[in-house]
């Protein structure tokens, strides 16, 4: 009641020194006043300056990684973004039509809502950390699937080293020739080498997998600081 005036968000007066840009980037060639009349229109996102650290009332632009109170939606995707790194997307004087930075889709467009409510907020929340589950399971089976191949050769270089052994060398007086010796010195290094090399990639994939889950548990505890501000 009260905040939607013919079904849109009715949205506090701008002040004037957030219609232009703020300096993030150069803008030679933007029409400041066609810009400020957006601006001013609700069509896009006042130009307040970004902040370096997050707050629970500000959006983070996924471009400048700055902070806003505001941001932009994409018509393609409703991925967020800051109004000046939008114009500097949408060159006006570029003749190619121009791509949305996060899903690629053509005619790149944006809409501006303003300032996101707690349950949208809220929503938004609950989604990514949704993604983020998803890709910890895709990233932990194919771990999974890796140390299973990773078995599977150790098994098989074993086999072919019990099958190797009980071969017996030809009869050259007692002794075997010095080419014979040779190659199988060289085999046994060459498979002493790919089992090494085989561990060291194994353990690799374990030290990302334990970065990852470290990130994971650094952005819950975010947002559960996210929903006790909103609480």
């Amino acid at each position: 009641m009260g905040n939607r005036v013919g079904g849109r968000r009715r949205r506090s007066p701008v002040d004037e020194r957030y219609t232009a840009p703020q300096g993030l980037y150069p803008h030679p060639d933007i029409d400041l006043k066609k810009l400020r009349r957006l601006i001013l229109e609700a069509k896009l996102a006042p130009c307040h300056p970004g902040a370096d650290d997050p707050r629970p009332d500000l959006d983070e632009c996924p471009i400048c990684f700055l902070f806003y109170p505001s941001l932009n939606r994409s018509k393609c995707c409703a991925k967020g973004i800051c109004t000046e790194c939008f114009l500097q997307m949408k060159s006006p004087t570029s003749c190619r039509p121009t791509q949305c930075p996060y899903c690629k889709m053509l005619n790149y467009a944006v809409e501006y809502r303003g300032v996101k409510t707690k349950e949208e907020k809220g929503v938004e929340q609950i989604e990514e950390q949704r993604v983020i589950e998803a890709q910890i399971r895709m990233r932990h089976q194919e771990l999974q699937d890796d140390a299973e191949r990773l078995k599977n050769k150790q098994v098989a270089a074993s086999t072919d080293e019990v099958t190797i052994a009980q071969v017996e060398p030809c009869d050259t007086g007692g002794t075997s020739t010095p080419a014979a010796s040779g190659a199988q010195g060289n085999d046994a290094v060459s498979g002493q080498v790919q089992h090494s090399e085989l561990l060291l990639k194994n353990a690799e994939r374990l030290r990302q997998l334990r970065i990852y889950c470290l990130v994971v548990f650094l952005f819950q505890e975010r947002s559960a600081e996210f929903e006790m501000h909103l609480l």
